[in-house]
């Protein structure tokens, strides 16, 4: 974080500006290449992010932001930071979730731009309505957002900036070992249309271990524990299941010490490729060109004609096409990233993007 906001020049910053976030861990972390764009812009501005409690931790990770407010539940609450919005004077508002409450608190602290996409009933609270849509070689979600920040980005990861402290604390999760890591996320918060089964996860494992005399460590959350602990069992001795101990800078911490994960297509899979990791994925009928994993140390596997954002949990159709993708596909995809990628891999650590 800069000491100051006046240029070296003495010109005046750009004005501050406020991103209200979205809520879940893989769509935050797809609005991030379009923030690292509009940071690349606007190197003089302020920019904070309000964002529910949960997400807090993940955005105090990120190189371009220099502040991260909490949006909390209540009405008393809330009118305490429209009045903290207000008083920072803002110029712009850049709303990203479709809700309605995500709008309020910028339009009652009179930002006077506020940008969006339309949303429940809100549009008359924004300035700027934003309907961006997929467009050729633009399918993924990210460039949604860079849309509505004006703020053009490529086919760039995440990025995310580890602490010391959080470098000493994965070391210690982990452990002294001779050998590298493979992170394996047998998990997906939406359910079984997401999942790759668990024995197929330690059968890829397996093959992956004896390959790079690597060891796995298995991480999800402390609901996925059955789950990891089933993939680390499956793959044997020498694995370690870390499911339930790891919040989410622990966990990006570890995944910054792998060098590879398996993951389904989940939130983990964004946080792998802002960790610089290698990931490859496994995705049912989800589209990997809308939700995929972003730059290009990733791979998407999928073997199905279906693509679709509306599936149920249980969905049998998502279900029988993660059963179409063999543990050896998996192991295989993982051997060719690897061999392009070898030598290419970003620091965790770094400044302001």
């Amino acid at each position: 974080m800069r000491a100051s906001l006046e240029s070296a020049s003495g010109e005046r910053p750009d004005p501050a500006a406020l991103i209200v976030g979205v809520n879940w861990l893989g769509d935050s972390l797809m609005t991030m290449p379009a923030i690292q764009a509009w940071r690349r812009a606007h190197p003089g501005a302020r920019l904070v992010m309000l964002v529910k409690p949960k997400l807090k931790p993940l955005w105090t990770l990120h190189p371009a932001v220099d502040e991260v407010w909490e949006l909390p539940p209540g009405v008393r609450a809330l009118a305490a930071m429209v009045r903290a919005v207000r008083a920072r004077k803002f110029e712009t508002a850049f709303v990203l979730p479709h809700s309605f409450r995500s709008a309020l608190v910028p339009f009652l602290a009179r930002v006077p731009r506020r940008i969006g996409p339309p949303g429940h009933g809100r549009d008359w609270m924004l300035t700027q309505v934003i309907a961006s849509g997929p467009g050729a070689g633009h399918e993924h979600q990210c460039y949604e957002y860079s849309g509505l920040l004006g703020a053009e980005c490529g086919n760039e990861a995440p990025r995310l900036r580890l602490t010391l402290e959080l470098v000493a604390r994965a070391g210690a999760l982990l452990g002294t070992s001779e050998t590298g890591w493979i992170a394996v996320m047998p998990g997906a918060a939406y359910g079984p249309a997401k999942r790759w089964p668990a024995e197929r996860f330690a059968a890829a494992g397996r093959l992956l271990k004896g390959r790079l005399k690597c060891n796995i460590v298995a991480l999800g959350s402390a609901e996925e524990r059955a789950l990891c602990e089933a993939v680390a069992h499956g793959v044997g001795p020498g694995s370690l299941n870390l499911a339930g101990q790891t919040a989410i800078p622990e966990l990006a911490a570890v995944l910054a010490k792998c060098v590879l994960a398996l993951t389904n297509d989940s939130g983990g899979m964004h946080l792998a490729t802002a960790m610089g990791v290698p990931v490859v994925s496994v995705f049912g009928i989800t589209d990997p060109a809308r939700t995929g994993p972003m730059g290009t140390a990733a791979r998407a596997l999928q073997d199905s004609v279906l693509r679709s954002r509306d599936i149920r949990r249980d969905a049998p159709e998502a279900r029988a096409s993660l059963l179409r993708i063999a543990p050896e596909q998996v192991a295989e995809a993982a051997m060719d990233l690897l061999k392009q990628t070898v030598g290419n891999r970003p620091q965790a650590e770094g400044g302001r993007l």
